[in-house]
């Protein structure tokens, strides 16, 4: 496996100076990540960065990956749309959104439903192009019949992934992680949904861990160091 490619190196927190926006790009690019994550507000830099890269190596290949109603989810369905449709525009081709909470804690499965609806159809897909959609279910705050409940309205309405956390919310240890991707990974299987691992992902061991439970992506803002461990070994 080419350990890189399942990587979407992500920089969220809000603190942080425009410097570290090209040097997250230029990391991404060396090692070749899938993607680059960021808030939205972030996202026309970072896809400019990478489209001037673009003209001097046709063969680089990473996305661009943005945060929509992050990290609460709670924003309604229409800022969320405004939020999607504004990144798309902007240099997006893969969206992580955040499952309404509120919704999915009182048992208003059909809001969240129509949620998932709507975002799926925020960006048209054609026969070049598919939107990537990611669900943050932020796990830590559900219970596992919830998240099951969850995984299976992301499937009927053919979300592509299901993400265990935003990292801000619930603090949870590797070995916690692992259980929640395992358990996601058994509710999509079969299904063509994948699973993406993120939230305290900082060491080889834990992205080894969390692909032995199903994960078929990992979002983390230490790739660098990973790949680092990875060249030691």
């Amino acid at each position: 496996m080419d350990l890189a490619k399942v990587i979407d190196h992500t920089e969220l927190q809000p603190n942080k100076p425009l410097g570290r926006y090209t040097e997250l790009v230029r990391e991404a690019i060396f090692h070749k990540f899938h993607s680059v994550c960021v808030s939205s507000f972030h996202t026309p830099l970072v896809a400019n960065l990478l489209h001037s890269y673009v003209h001097t190596d046709m063969n680089l290949n990473i996305a661009v990956a943005t945060t929509i109603g992050f990290p609460l989810g709670t924003s309604s369905i229409q800022a969320k749309v405004a939020e999607m449709q504004q990144a798309f525009n902007d240099g997006a081709t893969e969206f992580d959104f955040v499952m309404n909470l509120s919704a999915a804690r009182t048992g208003d499965w059909k809001r969240v439903k129509d949620e998932f609806v709507v975002l799926r159809n925020a960006i048209p897909t054609t026969d070049k192009f598919h939107p990537i959609l990611k669900c943050i279910l932020e796990v830590g705050l559900l219970s596992d019949e919830e998240i099951k409940r969850a995984c299976d309205i992301i499937v009927a309405n053919k979300i592509d992934f299901c993400k265990t956390s935003t990292g801000f919310l619930a603090k949870l240890e590797p070995k916690q992680t692992a259980r929640y991707v395992k358990l996601m990974a058994d509710q999509v299987k079969g299904t063509g949904v994948l699973v993406k691992a993120s939230g305290g992902i900082k060491t080889l061991n834990d992205v080894n861990l969390m692909l032995e439970n199903g994960a078929n992506r990992i979002g983390t803002s230490n790739g660098v160091s990973i790949m680092l461990e990875t060249e030691e070994k």
